[in-house]
């Protein structure tokens, strides 16, 4: 892992403007961005489409050869899976969904540490996740938590689906959200925690150019 290029690790809980404020700032910087979510969802598609049924060191050795994070002029790293792009596969609901139960084999979560660091290139990665601060980049230089009251951030994901065309039900989201967030800070496996030294952001009132300046700031200090 390349300690001379500057990590920014966002960590947080689910709808709290982790990835809004990731991609901003992946902008504003000039940053190549991370979403860890995205390497979980290679999993679990390629245990939908038959690669992987038994998740030991072997099976998975064997398919982490085969995968390539391929860096795009967008700053973000499109999935290649036997040099064939399967990006467009894995955003898929039912993906997500089975990401979630695959994330909690560590087995996994350790084989895919070397993928992750190897995302460092310059100027500098802002690396989005569950754990980027606390296991994957321990060492990066702002550490950064998320949070935000439930009722706000069920109302952001409410209306990302009404706007993507679906008709959910808002207590269903808020439900969900809550069992996420039980699941996520309980596991076993990395669960879901702001690292001693990460910087605590709480979206509830703060709009995301607010957040972006103050991240920016944190950023110039940190940086020199």
């Amino acid at each position: 892992m390349n300690n001379m290029i500057p990590v920014i690790t966002i960590d947080g809980l689910a709808s709290s403007g982790k990835s809004t404020v990731s991609k901003k700032l992946s902008k504003e910087l000039g940053f190549y961005i991370l979403d860890s979510g995205i390497l979980y969802r290679t999993f679990a598609y390629l245990k939908r489409i038959g690669e992987i049924e038994l998740f030991n060191q072997d099976n998975i050795s064997k398919l982490i050869r085969n995968i390539y994070l391929e860096p795009t002029k967008n700053l973000s790293f499109n999935v290649l899976f036997k040099d064939t792009n399967i990006t467009k596969h894995l955003h898929f609901e039912d993906i997500g969904h089975l990401a979630s139960v695959v994330s909690k084999d560590e087995l996994l979560r350790n084989a895919l540490l070397p993928l992750q660091h190897d995302c460092i290139k310059k100027p500098g990665l802002i690396a989005n996740g569950r754990d980027m601060g606390t296991k994957v980049f321990p060492n990066s230089i702002l550490k950064l938590y998320f949070t935000a009251d439930i009722e706000v951030r069920a109302k952001r994901r409410y209306d990302q689906l009404i706007k993507n065309g679906s008709d959910p039900k808002f207590e269903d989201i808020r439900k969900s959200l809550q069992d996420r967030d039980e699941k996520d800070i309980n596991r076993a496996i990395s669960p879901l925690k702001a690292a001693k030294d990460a910087v605590i952001i709480d979206s509830t009132e703060l709009n995301v150019e607010s957040i972006l300046d103050k991240i920016l700031e944190l950023y110039k200090i940190t940086g020199t």
